[in-house]
């Protein structure tokens, strides 16, 4: 006759191979849970504060956005004094955003026009390397450093910023200008056949405007002058 099985104890409980598999499948739920809640909730905070970053990035996008515009009201009506007062306290705070690359842009260009070569330079550099990406802009801003360089001087610097800023230009005319701005720095350099370099190729292009051909021509001739006196390498 069998015998009843007596009462399972608390320490054969503890020991039950398939209550110790239900122990550990439940007690990894519990520690998987806890890490999934953290995670879930650490998320949460991650995405919250995701679109808290976008919404302040666009109320400052729309924020400079504005600024920009107001700014180039007053360079277009040449209160230059007026863009610099307006755009240079907010060059920390906004610059990166896409809407403000204008406005260092105008602020460069004001600086300039108002003889402040230090804040020109310094931000047209800025704006080269944070908004470089537009060619008609990026030639614009070369050519400003070209400007300053020449007026400290800088005859070859000059030169090599105008012809950056002819290689990046996406039109003939402003490639030509840049072009001529450059071979005139180099004669003023006293490289008379990087000078050459440069201006020959262009009295061979079809289209070139009647002063911009005589530019040229000037320019070629004093070069050439410049060789045959020995002023040339």
């Amino acid at each position: 006759m069998l015998k009843p099985r007596k009462k399972i104890t608390r320490k054969e409980l503890k020991h039950d191979p398939l209550m110790n598999a239900l122990y550990r499948l439940r007690h990894g739920w519990l520690e998987h849970q806890a890490i999934i809640s953290k995670f879930a909730g650490g998320t949460l905070i991650v995405v919250v504060l995701a679109v808290l970053v976008i919404r302040w990035r666009a109320t400052q996008d729309d924020q400079a956005a504005t600024a920009v515009g107001v700014a180039f009201v007053e360079f277009s009506q040449g209160n230059y004094n007026t863009v610099i007062a307006q755009l240079s306290p907010h060059v920390d705070e906004y610059v990166g955003l896409k809407s403000f690359g204008n406005g260092l842009y105008l602020l460069a260009r004001s600086e300039l026009l108002v003889g402040d070569s230090l804040g020109a330079e310094r931000h047209y550099r800025q704006y080269l390397d944070d908004y470089g990406r537009d060619p008609l802009m990026a030639c614009g801003a070369l050519a400003g450093l070209g400007v300053i360089a020449e007026g400290k001087g800088a005859f070859g610097e000059a030169a090599d910023q105008f012809r950056k800023a002819s290689r990046r230009a996406p039109t003939a005319g402003f490639r030509k200008q840049y072009a001529i701005y450059a071979g005139r720095s180099f004669l003023l350099a006293g490289l008379p056949e990087d000078a050459l370099k440069i201006l020959r190729p262009l009295l061979d292009e079809q289209g070139l405007e009647f002063q911009m051909t005589n530019d040229v021509q000037a320019l070629v001739a004093s070069a050439e002058a410049k060789i045959k006196q020995g002023g040339g390498a």
